[in-house]
C-alpha cells in the first residue's frame, strides 16, 4: 500500500462511544472487490462526503466502494406497532405482526407495506380503508347555495374533485347553471366527474357571451349570441366545438328554449372517423393458444371480455353474480354504463365454466365481500413474464386506463414475447376495446349483421356496420356496387357504403328500382328496404321523395333526361288543362330538386 503523509482514519459510532480505525496500520488488503470479484481492494482514500470519511478502490475495475451503505427506508422507518390493512397480505414482519409497515413520506402520515406495496393512512381502522383513502365523514355536505360543490357527494370516488361556479356571470345565469347541473347529477347522466366538468366548461364559456351581450333573461338568448359563442371557439378544433354545442343544446332544452333554432345543424363541424380495427382470426387463435402461459385470472378476463363483446369499462365493473338463469337458459348479464341499461347475452357451457372458475378464485383470494368478477393487480413486472410471480391482486376493480390495466398490458406483452403476427405478417396492436370489434366481426361473419346488432345491443344496425363490423377485404372484393357508383341518402348527403343494408351490398340487383313505363312509372335508383318486404307506399312515382330511396351517380344521365322530360310534360299538361298529369310532373320535379343538385356535385367530384 502506498505510504501516506497523514493517517487514514475512519470513525464509526458504537453503542456507548466512537470507534476509530487507522487503515494505514490495520488494513491488510483483506477485502475483495464486490464488482469484479477478482481483485483485492488495495487502495484506501479519504472521502469527506462519506459518513465514515473513507472509501476503497479496486485497481482492476477502477471502481470505488464505500465502507457504509444507505439503509433502506423500509428498515430505518419500520413501524412494528402497525399491521397491514390489506386482507390478502399474509406475510409476517420481524415481530410476527401482519405485514412490514414503514413510513413512506416524512411530511405526511402515509404508510406502506413492504410486502404488498399498498399505501394507507396510519389512523385507518377498516381493512378497506386503504382502498378508499377519503371517508364520507371528511366530505363537506352538499349545499346548493355554495358556489363550490364537492363531487364526492355524487360520485363514488376516492379522490377529491369539485366544481366551481364562482367565475360564472351574471348572477341569474349562474343560478340557472347550478340548477341544470344539479339536475344532471341527480338523474346520474354521467358515471364519472369528467362529464359534468366538460358540461360546466361549455356553460361557463357561454356565460362570457351572456355577460358581454348584456343578456338579462334566458328567453333573451338569441341566434346572435350563438354566433358570438362560435366566434369565441374559432381557435378550437371541430370535435371540441361540436361537444360544446351539444352541451349547450341540452342546457337550452332544459331551459325550454327553441334549441334547434338557436343551434343549427350547419353549426356543427363534420367529423371524420377512422376505420374500425380488429384482430384477425390468425391473431386471435395465436393469443388463445398461449393463454395457458399467463396467470389464469388474466386469461379468464381476456376470454370473458372477448366473448361478451362488452366495453372495457363494463367488464371492469362486471358483477360477481353475472351469470343468470332464465327459462332454463343461462345468460351473462351486465350493465352498460354508456347507454345506461342492462344487457344480457347467451352463455354457453365453456364460458360458464370460465366464469365459475373466476368466481371461485375471487372468493378464495379476496373473500366474500368483494362484489366484482375481476380485480386490479399491482407489482406487475414485465421482466417476470410469463409467471408474474410478484403480481398481487387488490380488492378493487381493474383500471379502465389501457396502459394501467393488467390484462391489456399482459396480452400486449404476450404478443411481443411469443412473436405473434397477423395474416399479413404485421405485429398487431392490442387494446382493451378491440375485443368488442373482434367478437362483433366474428358474429357478423357467421350469423349476419342483424345478429351482431342484437349482440352489441345497438339501436340502429348502421351503428354496428359503420363503427364495428365493416366488410372484410375479401367481402369487399366480391361487391362492386360501392366502388362503381356513389349513393346519397334522404338528407342529400353522401351515403357511406358501409351503412347500407347487407343485402344491398351482396345483392344490389334485388334492390334496384329501374322502371321505364312511360310516362308515369319511371324510376331509377335503389331502395334500402328489404326486397322481400312489400313496400308500404306501393306507388312508384313517390319513390323519389321516400326516405328509403337511394339515387345513384351511376344513373345521373337517366335522371337528367327524366328531369327534362318531366318539365316538358308539365308544360304540355298546363296547355292541355290536364291537372292530374300536371300535378304528377310537378311532384316528381320537386322531389328531384331536393337531391339532384347534390348528386351532380358528387358525380363531378
Amino acid at each position: 500500500m502506498a505510504k501516506k503523509n497523514h493517517p487514514i482514519v475512519s470513525l464509526h459510532a458504537t453503542l456507548h462511544s466512537q470507534l476509530e480505525v487507522d487503515w494505514s496500520k490495520e488494513y491488510k488488503c483483506e477485502f475483495i472487490c464486490p464488482h469484479c470479484q477478482e481483485n483485492y481492494l488495495n487502495k484506501v482514500e479519504i472521502k469527506e462526503g462519506s459518513m465514515c470519511k473513507v472509501r476503497l478502490r479496486c485497481y482492476k475495475c477502477n471502481k470505488y466502494i464505500s465502507l457504509t451503505c444507505q439503509v433502506s427506508v423500509h428498515i430505518c422507518k419500520y413501524h412494528p406497532d402497525i399491521e397491514c390493512p390489506n386482507p390478502i397480505c399474509t406475510q409476517r414482519g420481524h415481530n410476527g405482526q401482519k405485514g412490514w409497515i414503514y413510513k413512506s413520506h416524512s411530511g405526511r402520515e402515509m404508510f406502506r407495506c413492504y410486502f404488498c406495496r399498498i399505501r394507507f393512512k396510519s389512523n385507518s381502522k377498516l381493512e378497506c380503508a386503504w382502498v378508499n383513502k377519503v371517508t364520507k365523514s371528511n366530505i363537506p355536505p352538499f349545499c346548493f347555495e355554495n358556489d363550490i360543490w364537492d363531487l364526492r357527494n355524487f360520485f363514488n370516488i376516492n379522490y377529491s374533485r369539485s366544481i366551481s361556479f364562482t367565475d360564472i356571470y351574471p348572477q341569474w345565469y349562474r343560478v340557472e347553471a347550478k340548477k341544470y347541473l344539479q339536475y344532471l347529477l341527480k338523474i346520474k347522466v354521467y358515471s364519472s366527474p369528467s362529464g359534468i366538468l366538460q358540461t360546466l366548461a361549455s356553460i361557463r364559456k357561454f356565460g362570457r357571451v351572456i355577460e358581454s351581450n348584456r343578456i338579462e333573461r334566458s328567453i333573451d338568448i338569441n341566434r346572435e349570441a350563438i354566433r358570438s359563442f362560435l366566434n369565441e371557439c374559432k381557435t378550437l378544433d371541430g370535435k371540441t366545438i361540436n361537444h360544446k354545442l351539444s352541451c349547450l343544446k341540452g342546457f337550452f332544452d332544459w331551459l325550454k328554449l327553441d334549441a334547434s333554432n338557436l343551434i343549427r345543424s350547419r353549426d356543427y363541424f363534420k367529423e371524420t372517423k377512422n376505420d374500425p380495427d380488429w384482430l384477425d382470426e390468425v391473431t386471435r387463435t395465436a393469443i388463445e393458444n398461449h393463454l395457458s402461459k399467463i396467470p389464469a385470472p388474466i386469461a379468464r378476463n381476456y376470454l370473458v371480455q372477448q366473448y361478451t363483446a362488452a366495453r372495457p369499462g363494463d367488464i371492469c365493473q362486471l358483477n360477481f353474480d353475472c351469470l343468470v338463469k332464465e327459462n332454463g337458459k343461462w345468460y351473462i348479464k351486465f350493465y352498460q354504463h354508456k347507454s345506461k341499461r342492462w344487457h344480457q347475452i347467451p352463455a354457453n357451457r365453456e364460458i360458464r365454466q370460465i366464469i365459475e372458475e373466476q368466481q371461485k378464485w375471487i372468493r378464495e383470494t379476496l373473500g366474500l365481500q368483494y362484489q366484482y368478477l375481476f380485480c386490479h393487480f399491482i407489482n406487475l413486472r414485465l421482466q417476470s413474464y410469463p409467471t408474474f410471480s410478484t403480481m398481487m391482486p387488490l380488492p378493487k376493480i381493474p383500471s379502465m386506463n389501457a396502459d394501467e390495466n393488467a390484462m391489456t398490458r399482459i396480452i400486449r406483452l404476450l404478443i411481443e414475447r411469443e412473436d405473434i403476427h397477423d395474416a399479413n405478417g404485421q405485429k398487431p396492436h392490442f387494446t382493451g376495446k378491440i375485443t368488442r370489434h373482434n367478437r362483433l366481426q366474428e358474429i357478423r361473419a357467421k350469423h349476419g349483421i342483424e345478429a351482431a346488432k342484437l349482440y352489441a345491443d345497438h339501436v340502429k344496425v348502421d351503428t354496428t356496420f359503420q363503427n364495428y363490423t365493416p366488410p372484410t377485404r375479401e367481402e369487399v372484393a366480391e361487391v362492386d356496387l360501392p366502388f362503381q357508383e356513389l349513393l346519397i341518402n334522404s338528407n342529400n348527403k353522401f351515403l357511406p357504403w358501409q351503412s347500407l343494408p347487407e343485402t344491398l351490398l351482396t345483392n344490389p340487383n334485388a334492390h334496384e328500382l329501374d322502371l321505364e313505363i312511360a310516362p308515369r312509372l319511371v324510376v331509377y335508383g335503389y331502395c334500402s328496404l328489404d326486397p322481400k318486404t312489400p313496400c308500404p307506399v306501393n306507388l312508384y312515382p313517390k319513390c323519389y321523395s321516400c326516405s328509403s330511396f337511394r339515387p345513384s351517380t351511376g344513373k345521373l344521365p337517366l335522371y337528367e333526361r327524366q328531369y327534362e322530360g318531366e318539365q316538358q310534360r308539365r308544360t304540355e299538361a298546363e296547355l292541355a288543362g290536364a291537372e292530374l298529369a300536371k300535378e304528377e310532373a310537378k311532384a316528381t320535379i320537386e322531389a328531384m330538386d331536393k337531391w339532384l343538385p347534390e348528386l351532380k356535385n358528387l358525380a363531378n367530384g
